[in-house]
């Protein structure tokens, strides 16, 4: 008996274990960002956000309260290896991927509100002084 449930877990891990490319990968992140100049003036409210080179597929910064701003990867979390996935819009503190029309919540970090992606959005730290943003991993 105690063989069988060990060969179903084993099973079970085996299977649930998916290809690589099904995560978003892992690069280099070191960014600052003088948020005071004019490209960043859609950071000024709280609310506010931008799309910035960087990342696997582009970042998402989010003003989400005085002097506090949050990261994430435009790579989207449902089949991150598609070309097409990726967040290309957002509205108010919802993020959108129009690939596979799945909506993420970057207030409440980056978890996956609808559609087929289960895993929130990937975060990236953030540290602000000085009216410099910095983004790293």
């Amino acid at each position: 008996m105690k063989r069988k449930i060990i060969y179903i877990l084993i099973i079970v891990f085996y299977t649930s274990c998916s290809n690589q490319d099904d995560y978003i990968k892992d690069v280099f992140v070191n960014i600052e960002i003088p948020v005071n100049q004019p490209e960043y003036s859609d950071l000024d409210p709280i609310g506010g956000s931008i799309f910035i080179n960087g990342g696997v597929k582009g970042i998402i910064i989010y003003h989400s309260n005085i002097n506090e701003y949050i990261a994430y990867d435009r790579n989207c979390s449902f089949e991150p290896s598609n070309q097409c996935s990726m967040i290309d819009s957002i509205s108010s503190t919802m993020a959108f991927c129009q690939c596979c029309s799945s909506v993420f919540l970057i207030d409440q970090d980056g978890i996956a509100a609808n559609g087929p992606a289960l895993l929130p959005l990937k975060k990236y730290y953030t540290s602000f002084s000085s009216g410099i943003l910095r983004i790293t991993n």
